[in-house]
């Protein structure tokens, strides 16, 4: 109980559901105050496993869960919410099926709730003799009272496809095949290339041959869209009926929904202009066994094609968005390419006159060395005469020799520095003591008498 008399639950559990009665009194022993509250405590809502039964062609979905009666039970059809009641079943018709729709259930109270996993609820129809490309069926296998433990194996004659199963266990499952309980043959979605003949056999357990058989189907892609044009010139009326060329597509005509033509090849059909001023209205259709496409109806020359059934876009022969999606692509691509041209050109240019600026910048300095170094050679001797040149290149080998061939006196003396190549330190100027030994090493080289 906290100060101002509330009442606090560490942790609420169901025995604490219930009335909680009330009574404040004063200091004298006086009620003043008195009252009821009431709290729910629910359990959490359990996680539901939705399961699928098929009979007689209903199929029947299970929300299975621990029942408990604070519990409802929702489903829902592609995420959206079709029933909310306490029956954890839910009946499908062969129509609803056929949708090849998710379906999903879940549990509640009124503080928690928990979703199923989502189940997508298709049923196998048994294979007919001819079918629509992506259509889901079982090719039923005739023998009757199959035993897991039997070997049944099945063959596709056209690609030499084999489901083998043997003791229960299934040797190399092909995808989008399945072999059901009873032996028979799922397809999950047929294509082109499952038309054939599907062979069977079936043996007992001691590997006797019990039954085999033959089984053909044959996948039809779904009939095209067509369009009906007119061409009225020169008195003569040509419908034509345009649609994708298909194997196995005939064309059918059709004057006020009545059959005049049916079962051919030939896309056109010619009018008198008697026939056209009857204002009868005349379409055709396309279709192979398995499908049917209607074009839309023409009375008259003055007709056009609707917009919508303008029949499919082409440009340079192709689908007309693949093509523009490809030609966007390309343009892109060739923009791109532009610009990281056009930044290596800069940046080239910019080398380029960076390159020119240092090399400027270098004959400057080497001007500016070679004029300071002119400079230091102008500097005038103990005598007042401009000093002579000293060679940098190749300094004179004659020094050394002379210095050997001087007097014993005057060799004590300390010889002038040999001249140095450095433009930054120039040379020192001699001494009085050696003028006479420098005169004579200079004699050859003095510009002036």
């Amino acid at each position: 109980m906290e100060e101002d008399g509330s009442l606090t639950f560490g942790s609420v559990s169901l025995k604490n559901t219930g009335k909680y009665k009330y009574t404040v009194f004063n200091r004298d022993g006086t009620e003043i105050d008195a009252g009821e509250k009431e709290i729910k405590v629910y359990a959490k809502a359990p996680k539901p496993t939705l399961t699928i039964n098929y009979k007689d062609g209903i199929s029947t979905l299970t929300c299975d869960f621990r029942e408990r009666p604070d519990l409802t039970v929702s489903w829902y059809k592609e995420d959206i919410i079709i029933q909310n009641e306490n029956n954890p079943e839910l009946l499908l018709t062969s129509a609803q099926v056929q949708e090849n729709k998710t379906y999903s259930c879940s549990v509640s109270n009124p503080v928690s709730n928990e979703q199923s996993n989502s189940v997508t609820v298709s049923f196998a129809e048994i294979c007919k003799t001819d079918l629509l490309e992506g259509t889901s069926c079982t090719i039923k296998l005739p023998t009757k009272n199959t035993d897991k433990s039997n070997e049944i194996t099945w063959v596709h004659l056209s690609s030499d496809a084999v489901i083998h199963r043997k003791n229960g266990r299934i040797k190399k499952p092909i995808p989008g095949l399945t072999m059901e309980e009873d032996g028979s043959l799922t397809f999950e979605s047929v294509s082109l290339k499952n038309t054939g003949k599907y062979k069977y056999t079936v043996y007992n357990a001691e590997g006797t041959q019990i039954d085999a058989g033959e089984k053909e189907i044959t996948v039809y892609a779904k009939a095209p869209k067509t369009t009906l044009k007119i061409d009225c010139k020169d008195g003569k009326v040509t419908l034509t009926c345009n649609f994708e060329v298909h194997p196995n597509l005939t064309v059918s005509w059709y004057k006020e929904k009545e059959k005049i033509i049916k079962n051919e090849n030939n896309s056109k059909l010619l009018l008198t202009s008697d026939q056209l001023q009857e204002k009868k209205p005349y379409t055709c259709s396309v279709s192979n066994p398995a499908s049917n496409e209607q074009s839309n109806s023409i009375t008259s020359c003055s007709d056009t094609v609707p917009t919508g059934d303008s029949g499919p876009r082409k440009l340079f022969g192709f689908d007309f968005w693949i093509m523009v999606s490809i030609l966007a692509g390309g343009g892109s691509l060739l923009l791109l390419l532009i610009c990281v041209l056009v930044i290596c050109a800069c940046r080239s240019c910019k080398t380029q006159r960076q390159h020119e600026q240092d090399e400027d910048e270098l004959r400057l300095r080497i001007f500016q060395d070679e004029g300071q170094n002119g400079t230091a050679r102008s500097k005038h001797t103990a005598r007042g005469q401009p000093a002579p040149p000293i060679p940098q290149e190749e300094p004179s080998p004659q020094i050394p020799t002379q210095t050997q061939t001087q007097p014993k006196a005057q060799t004590r003396g300390r010889p002038p520095p040999p001249p140095e190549d450095d433009d930054e330190n120039p040379p020192p100027l001699p001494r009085p003591r050696n003028k006479q030994h420098r005169k004579r090493h200079e004699e050859p080289y003095r510009p002036m008498e």
